[in-house]
């Protein structure tokens, strides 16, 4: 491994600067259906034999904690089922299957503090580490979504250096007694993290750079070489053991909020740029992730107009190969604001989408993920682990998520991730705090909403999204 550079960029979790590189040690409807390929070989353990002793975390560890799960057995998978209804993920515990339910957390930026914040020595970004998966255990979560990319993408050393982080954080995690699971986000669409510019989104990119949506998603700019593209991510990943076999990724996702409303066939789904996205981008781009990785693939919260969404989308799902389009989850996002009553107009717009994406997933036999779940609080300013208006969860969860109807229909939503949830000020020894996972928007539950979090608690004791 070599050397790290002398000093850290400390920085705020959204607002942040761009950063220099750091040194860091070692017509769709009538296209013909791709031609079928062999599944991914999946990568299980040798046959049984005496454990290694596993060396300690770097930093005690909570146990108790029943909502976290056991170490796995092998790699979660996909179970389709029958069309009309939703499939699920499962992973073995002790040699027994388990039906994977959950509402997980969204530690989004946790690669990029690691990197900028840990600390100068890989202790202390172990130790940085260690501490953010234990303050997650505490909060019963046993899933973090988070970005596979750093804050500043697009340069020659970007996917070393996320790689890096990556690999410390699964080896760390793997140190465990009870391990977290993760979902790696290899894509970022929205401004933050994933692009040269980190403060526009991919639409607004510089038009010669790969990175810009039309160029993307149409030219073939995710596999451009040199950039830290896609492709190069995926690549990238899959050529590290210690990330391409870690039982602990519950899954891939492609790409975050995919917007088409301005550079792809404005929204649409119809026309040449349509079939353009599916043939350039998108089957291509699941084919190459499928290859390199046996876990399942997530996709789905694509942006763009309601007419013909449901169609679309069924269109290019089919077409897949079978063996691929068997390790597809289908995903949403919905965020909804805090209104009067619970049923203001407002939350039938906030979850149109949600319901066509439950009929797709229904209609192909897609497990389904709700991948963020969020709620905005009208009027009040973006803050970063600041205090402010106050949210109501149990209307977030009544809306989206409650049996009654008409949202009876949702009973299929068994696993789901919350946004908003960072922590804030984490001590992290020796005097430093960091803050992780705070987006600073008004969708952040503030650090003096103790009952916002006791909700939290309360939703994942929920049956409905505990494992068996």
């Amino acid at each position: 491994m070599r050397l790290f550079l002398t000093f850290f960029f400390i920085v705020a979790a959204c607002d942040a600067p761009s950063r220099p590189d750091a040194v860091l040690p070692a017509s769709l409807t009538n296209s013909a259906p791709l031609p079928d390929t062999p599944p991914a070989p999946e990568l299980r353990a040798d046959p049984p034999s005496p454990e290694a002793p596993r060396p300690h975390p770097a930093c005690p560890e909570t146990i108790g904690i029943s909502e976290v799960w056991p170490r796995p057995d092998g790699l979660a998978r996909v179970v389709p089922a029958k069309p009309g209804a939703v499939g699920h993920m499962e992973q073995d515990f002790a040699g027994r299957s388990v039906r994977l339910r959950f509402v997980g957390t969204h530690l989004f930026d946790l690669l990029d503090k690691l990197l900028y914040e840990g600390g100068p020595t890989e202790l202390d970004r172990r130790r940085v580490a260690c501490i953010a998966l234990d303050a997650v255990a505490r909060s019963g979560a046993p899933v973090v979504r988070l970005w596979g990319s750093l804050k500043q993408t697009g340069s020659p050393t970007e996917i070393e250096h996320a790689a890096d982080m990556l690999a410390l954080l699964l080896d760390e995690n793997a140190r465990r007694e009870r391990p977290l699971r993760f979902i790696v986000t290899l894509q970022n669409h929205q401004a933050g993290y994933g692009a040269p510019d980190s403060t526009r989104s991919l639409d607004d990119q510089d038009p010669k750079s790969p990175f810009f949506a039309r160029r993307f998603y149409l030219e073939g700019g995710w596999k451009e070489k040199g950039a830290s593209t896609l492709a190069e991510r995926i690549e990238a990943f899959a050529a590290r053991p210690a990330i391409a076999r870690d039982p602990a990724i519950l899954a891939f996702e492609l790409v975050n909020e995919l917007d088409t409303f301005r550079n792809v066939a404005r929204g649409t789904w119809d026309g040449p740029e349509a079939s353009a996205w599916v043939n350039e981008f998108v089957h291509p781009a699941l084919r190459l992730l499928g290859e390199r990785f046996p876990h399942p693939i997530l996709l789905g919260d694509l942006r763009g107009h309601e007419a013909s969404y449901v169609s679309f989308q069924r269109a290019w799902i089919e077409a897949l190969p079978a063996s691929l389009r068997a390790r597809i989850v289908w995903t949403a996002h919905v965020y909804t604001t805090v209104a009067p009553s619970n049923e203001d107009p407002a939350f039938a717009r906030a979850t149109w989408k949600l319901d066509h994406d439950l009929t797709i997933a229904r209609s192909l036999g897609l497990p389904f993920l709700l991948g963020e779940l969020g709620q905005h609080v009208p009027k009040s300013a973006p803050r970063f682990c600041g205090g402010g208006a106050k949210h109501d969860l149990g209307q977030l969860f009544d809306v989206v998520l409650g049996p009654a109807r008409p949202r009876a229909e949702r009973r299929p939503i068994e696993a789901a991730i919350l946004w908003g949830e960072g922590l804030c000020n984490l001590d992290v020894e020796g005097g430093r705090t960091i803050s992780i996972g705070a987006g600073g928007d008004s969708a952040d539950i503030g650090p003096d909403e103790p009952w916002a979090r006791e909700r939290i608690r309360e939703i994942r004791q929920d049956p409905r999204f505990r494992v068996e």
